[in-house]
C-alpha cells in the first residue's frame, strides 16, 4: 500500500510503519505527505532534497521530513529503508524543521520497537509516552553532516556511476576527463560548482561514504581500505576521521550495534 493510502486508513492512529526497498539510481520524485515522516535507512544510502536542501542519509542513519514538506529521495545503492508516519493531529507534537541526525543505539531501539507488531496493541497513553521519548531523542541527536555524492552534470554522473561500482578505479583526472570527453579544468570547475570541492575531494568522499556499508560487513578495516583503493589501511583510516570525526572501528562499535536485523521486521509485517 502507498504511504499516503496507508496514512489515509489510519486517522485514528498515532503512527503507522512502512519497509520500502528502492534499487540503485531509483528516483522517488518530489511529492509530500500529510503526516511526519521518518525515514530509517537500514541498509544502503539515500540522497534526499527537501525545500532548497540536499542530505545523504547513511544506512543507520536517520531524516526527520515535516508534514506537508515536499521532498524528494535518490537511492544512492540498493536502499532498504524503514520509514514512521507521525500523526500530526494526535497528542505529541513534533519539530517544525528537517533534520538528518546520527541514530545511537536508544533511538535504533526505539524505531525497531515500533515496528513491532504487538506495539500497537499498547494502551494510547503508553503509545503516546513511546513516542515522546522518540521525538525526544529526534531533538537531542547530533545532526549528520555528509558530503553530497549525485551529481548532475552527466559527465560527473557517468564517473560518480562507475566510481559506485568500482570505487578503486586509480584513474587520474587527466584519464576521466579523456574518458567522459571533458577537460581537465572543466571537471575541476563542475566540482566546485556542484559540491564546492575539488575533484578529489568528491572522489574521497564517495569511497568513504560507501565505507559505511562495508564497515557493517565481516571486512577487516585492512580489507575494506584495499576494496576502495587505499594504499594503505592507515590512510583509510585518516581520511574516514577527517570526515566523520571518529575511526571507523570507533564507527562500526558505536554506530552499527542494533538489537534486530531486517530479516527479523520483515518477519514481523
Amino acid at each position: 500500500m502507498q504511504a499516503n493510502a496507508l496514512i489515509s486508513a489510519s486517522v485514528n492512529h498515532q503512527f503507522v510503519t512502512k519497509t520500502i526497498h528502492m534499487v540503485s539510481g531509483y528516483i522517488e520524485d518530489f511529492h509530500a505527505h500529510p503526516w511526519h515522516q521518518i525515514v530509517f535507512p537500514l541498509k544502503g544510502l539515500l540522497q534526499s532534497n527537501i525545500g532548497d536542501k540536499c542530505v545523504v542519509v547513511p544506512h543507520n542513519g536517520m531524516l526527520y521530513i515535516p508534514a506537508h514538506t515536499v521532498h524528494k529521495s535518490t537511492a544512492i545503492t540498493d536502499t532498504q529503508f524503514l520509514a514512521i508516519y507521525l500523526n500530526p493531529d494526535k497528542v505529541v507534537q513534533y519539530g517544525e524543521k528537517p533534520k538528518s541526525c546520527q541514530v545511537s543505539a536508544f533511538i535504533k531501539e526505539l524505531i525497531l520497537l515500533l515496528f513491532k507488531s504487538d506495539t500497537h496493541a499498547l494502551a494510547p497513553s503508553h503509545i503516546t509516552s513511546l513516542l515522546m521519548v522518540f521525538r525526544d531523542q529526534i531533538e537531542l541527536a547530533h545532526r549528520y553532516e555528509i558530503p553530497l555524492l549525485i551529481p548532475a552534470d552527466r559527465r560527473l554522473l557517468s564517473i560518480f556511476v562507475m566510481l559506485k561500482q568500482q570505487p578503486d578505479l586509480p584513474l587520474t583526472l587527466k584519464q576521466w576527463a579523456q574518458k567522459v570527453g571533458a577537460s581537465e579544468r572543466t571537471l575541476s570547475r563542475l566540482c566546485a560548482k556542484e559540491f564546492s570541492q575539488s575533484f578529489a575531494l568528491w572522489r574521497q568522499n564517495i569511497r568513504l561514504v560507501l565505507s559505511l556499508q562495508l564497515l557493517d560487513s565481516a571486512m577487516t578495516i585492512q580489507d575494506i581500505a584495499i576494496e576502495l583503493g587505499y594504499g594503505s589501511d592507515s590512510a583509510y583510516v585518516y581520511a574516514f576521521k577527517q570526515l566523520f570525526n571518529q575511526t571507523p572501528s570507533k564507527y562500526r562499535t558505536v554506530n552499527l550495534k542494533r538489537g534486530f536485523m531486517l530479516g527479523d521486521l520483515m518477519a514481523e509485517q
